[in-house]
């Protein structure tokens, strides 16, 4: 995955730490995890 749409996860993440919604931090947390430590699944 290309590192432009790394980076747009990271700011959905920032954005949805500002608005509380801690389930979707946890899920974009962990999918940014996925990708960057195993890019080819």
């Amino acid at each position: 995955m290309d590192e432009k749409k790394i980076e747009k996860l990271y700011e959905l993440m920032e954005r949805a730490k500002k608005e509380h919604d801690v389930e979707a931090v946890a899920a974009l947390r962990w999918a940014i995890f996925k990708l960057e430590n195993y890019p080819e699944i």
